[in-house]
């Protein structure tokens, strides 16, 4: 999708990097980086480009995003300066992580990190035992550091189901010219998705017409925009159905679908079931945490 690299700031003696991010301050651009990333959400809620998919996140989400993988964080701007969003990177050196792949006993994380070259969603209930290290990560220095890095690691590891959230087939062309057309397109998207979005309008935004447009963002994305936009709704409607009791009539409208026998369709298409029966799952994993 021709990100933009972006250097993180190792030092030269060190294999891990952190850092914390609020509010305004959350790397809000398409990039990659040869340094394999685990992040968590502390604060706030909004959606994550990995690879060729987007994804909604909360609180708590934990996401493991594989080195040269290109992504972008979306918060959903929380304006109270009192609570901002908070999110907490970990980017670890691709030598670091070879190294301890090659270790026998470490045959797991070998087998994890390898699908994290498509990036991974971890909301289960392990994702708050990761997401408590990665912020005590932040008060730790050296030895203490690294010891964390490895429990973290090693609760990754041994997770049994987690979700897949980018194609493995996606294969990038970086052309640094293309970085501010993407961005363009993702925030004008992300900004009007819950109205009526037209090609001509946003081809307009650089420059093309629409069939051209057409052409260079699945050329660049290997999707249809229609499906791309799609998806952000789609990913706009499971947030309404967990966060809320809005009727599906509601639910439809606030994502951008103009009636609700559409929405139900391309919800099935896109999640393999119905928004029903998405918002009773939901519900019902939720009880069972709390009850656990």
């Amino acid at each position: 999708m021709n990100p933009k690299l972006h250097k993180v700031s190792l030092n030269p003696h060190d294999s891990i990097h952190v850092q914390m991010n609020m509010g305004n301050n959350i790397f809000q651009q398409w990039h990659f980086h040869d340094e394999c990333e685990v992040l968590t959400i502390r604060k706030g809620t909004g959606k994550i480009f990995i690879g060729d998919h987007v994804s909604s996140f909360q609180e708590g989400d934990v996401f493991v995003i594989g080195s040269n993988v290109p992504h972008i964080i979306r918060t959903d701007h929380n304006e109270d300066d009192r609570y901002p969003d908070e999110v907490i990177f970990i980017h670890l050196a691709p030598d670091m992580l070879s190294s301890m792949m090659a270790v026998p006993e470490n045959r797991r994380l070998h087998d994890v990190f390898l699908k994290a070259s498509s990036g991974i969603k971890i909301s289960s209930a392990v994702s708050s035992l990761i997401a408590q290290l990665i912020k005590n990560i932040t008060y730790a220095r050296e030895t203490e550091r690294l010891i964390l890095v490895l429990q973290i690691i090693s609760a990754i590891s041994n997770i049994d189901e987690f979700e897949l959230v980018s194609s493995t087939s996606l294969k990038l062309r970086f052309n640094n010219n293309d970085d501010t057309r993407l961005n363009k397109i993702y925030n004008y998207t992300l900004l009007n998705f819950q109205k009526n979005i037209t090609l001509k309008e946003v081809a307009a935004l650089v420059y093309l017409g629409p069939h051209s447009f057409c052409r260079y963002f699945k050329s660049r994305t290997r999707r249809s925009y229609s499906s791309f936009l799609i998806e952000i709704r789609i990913s706009h409607a499971c947030k309404l159905l967990s966060d809320t009791d809005y009727s599906m009539s509601v639910v439809s409208y606030e994502s951008g679908f103009m009636n609700v026998s559409n929405f139900n369709r391309q919800f099935k298409i896109f999640k393999h079931k119905t928004p029903l029966e998405y918002k009773k799952i939901y519900h019902s994993e939720m009880a069972k945490q709390v009850l656990n």
